[in-house]
């Protein structure tokens, strides 16, 4: 048996910086991921050429010998939901179009004095998988995103959009201008004990220590601190993975050809389900898939997710709080500890909120346990905002500890 994934994408990348243009890149591949079932194991070969696939097919199968045995078997034939997910104006190989989306979001990062650095990636791909069980699905898909910062003195700022389609990209960069100006004169916070409100482009960084904690082969390997049907969360906090939301990672199937759909792993504060690819659910025995993906037709499917999605809370407005720090930008969740869930964050803009009055702060790490942090959540806002492939509101977390 054997399934065929066909990946056809075309790329342009535009960096400005110093004042000037700095990378000018257009890409384009396309190519054939093989995978094939033999005696129960599963093997992995890629081509670049249709008239190779025999040959991929023949060295997949020899590879197929190393793998463990297990009763995977391919995607079944399916419906697909029909997703709007191509931009038709956008058009890769137009440098001069791209240049002007380029100049525009500088522009803006560059309208209250600052200096700009501006970085635009366009795309366009099409993804085609067939097995031998009767799957057949296809579908196109477009890709544009801007991230733009600006110093404006010693303040600095930054915005980024990503999305099917392109976007009003003056509006990121002013953005990025505007908290640069806002960032002017910032300073440390004392060292202490704050409730910290993170913005969505903040909440990224903690999640990316939390996902691994969902996989379903950390689960097997028993690896994971969580359990199906445990409280660990605080009441409110609801997590879902979710192809079909209106995000930067939509898809109307996994890179398997399951099906697309809304998957709870936290609903109401316990653990629902769950990540799984066919073969780690087959390896674990349960009945469960549809959160596989590939970094491209040379690479073997992995567990992954889609779009992330945090569900709204009863909060109108999270600056009614007293006194917090508003944090916007934090990196360094690649230090993390997954396994644990410890985590420090060094700030990149953040402000001192105290009665609706903000300080900027910079210079300062904040540090906690992912566990713990979305058990003692103070609120969770209504309205979600849409950044790249998280859906999710801003989040208040009580008790996270600020080293200056």
């Amino acid at each position: 048996m054997h399934e065929i994934y066909c990946l056809e994408t075309e790329s342009a990348s535009l960096s400005f910086s110093g004042g000037e243009l700095k990378t000018k890149e257009f890409d384009s591949s396309n190519g054939y991921g093989v995978r094939v079932l033999e005696k129960k194991r599963i093997g992995f070969a890629y081509c670049q050429k249709e008239e190779d696939i025999e040959k991929a097919k023949a060295d997949a199968t020899r590879m197929s010998r190393f793998s463990v045995e297990s009763s995977m078997s391919f995607a079944p034939p399916a419906d697909y939901r029909k997703m709007d997910m191509v931009d038709p104006s956008l058009d890769i190989q137009d440098s001069a179009a791209l240049r002007s989306f380029l100049d525009e979001a500088r522009e803006g990062a560059e309208s209250k004095g600052g200096h700009a650095r501006v970085m635009l990636d366009a795309s366009r791909m099409k993804v085609k998988l067939e097995n031998d069980v009767g799957l057949h699905g296809e579908y196109d898909k477009t890709g544009f995103s801007v991230y733009a910062e600006c110093m404006h003195d010693d303040g600095f700022g930054m915005a980024y959009v990503a999305s099917h389609k392109a976007q009003p990209v003056r509006e990121i960069g002013l953005r990025a201008a505007q908290m640069a100006s806002d960032m002017r004169g910032a300073k440390k916070p004392e060292s202490g004990t704050y409730t910290v409100v993170m913005e969505p482009d903040a909440l990224m960084s903690v999640l990316d220590t939390l996902i691994p904690s969902f996989s379903g082969d950390w689960k097997r390997r028993g690896i994971t601190k969580l359990a199906p049907g445990e409280k660990r969360f605080s009441d409110n906090f609801t997590l879902c993975e979710d192809g079909l939301a209106p995000a930067s990672d939509a898809r109307p199937f996994d890179d398997e050809g399951t099906p697309s759909r809304k998957r709870y792993l936290v609903r109401d504060g316990v653990v629902e389900s769950f990540l799984y690819d066919r073969e780690t659910a087959a390896l674990a025995g349960v009945d469960e898939s549809g959160a596989c993906s590939r970094d491209g037709y040379d690479r073997p499917p992995t567990i992954h997710t889609s779009n992330i999605v945090i569900g709204p809370g009863t909060w109108n407005d999270l600056n009614e709080l007293d006194k917090h720090i508003e944090l916007h930008y934090a990196h360094g969740s690649h230090t993390a500890n997954p396994t644990s869930g410890d985590i420090g964050l060094e700030a990149s803009a953040a402000f001192l909120v105290t009665k609706g009055e903000r300080k900027p702060l910079k210079g300062f790490m904040l540090s906690g346990n992912i566990f713990e942090m979305f058990t003692d959540i103070e609120g969770i806002e209504k309205k979600q905002q849409t950044n790249g492939s998280l859906i999710a509101p801003r989040i208040a977390f009580r008790n996270l500890r600020v080293v200056s």
